[in-house]
């Protein structure tokens, strides 16, 4: 067998190995905020379409049975300094304090943004709706969170 045949298929598996490993993989757990406490907050019938976890970050990406969309990203940091200067760094707009969350919401036509400041935490929530359902509020979105 010659050389060249045996380096290419090694070096293609090796490279998907890096990309895999390098973006994020598609977790083998049970994804962060289960679809039992999404239909509870928000109504509907959810599933997960995808969970991905990479460095210091966990992304569920969520469907219901009317198209609806929702995507949950935690960003963990080791000190809440770091989580505001990113906070910060990626606000949406104005900045307000809800609760005991510092938040920036963005919202317009059938989609909605929401990044939320939580101690060492950032979330980042975008829900996008279909033209036949209602858009959730701040409140619904945040108890995903809790």
């Amino acid at each position: 067998m010659k050389k060249g045949k045996i380096i290419v298929p090694i070096t293609i598996i090796a490279v998907i190995v890096l990309l895999i490993f390098s973006s994020g993989v598609l977790a083998g757990r049970n994804p962060f905020i289960s679809t039992s406490a999404v239909s509870k907050a928000l109504g509907g019938n959810w599933s997960v379409q995808n969970y991905y976890t990479g460095n210091n970050t966990m992304t569920e990406i969520l469907i219901d049975s009317q198209g609806d969309v929702l995507v949950i990203t935690q960003y963990s940091f080791p000190s809440s300094s770091l989580a505001q200067n990113f906070f910060y760094a990626n606000s949406l707009g104005n900045i307000e304090q809800y609760g005991s969350n510092i938040i920036s919401y963005y919202s317009h036509g059938l989609s909605e943004s929401l990044y939320v400041l939580n101690g060492g935490k950032v979330y980042y929530i975008s829900y996008v709706a279909t033209a036949s359902t209602s858009m959730p509020s701040i409140s619904q979105l945040l108890s995903l969170i809790k």
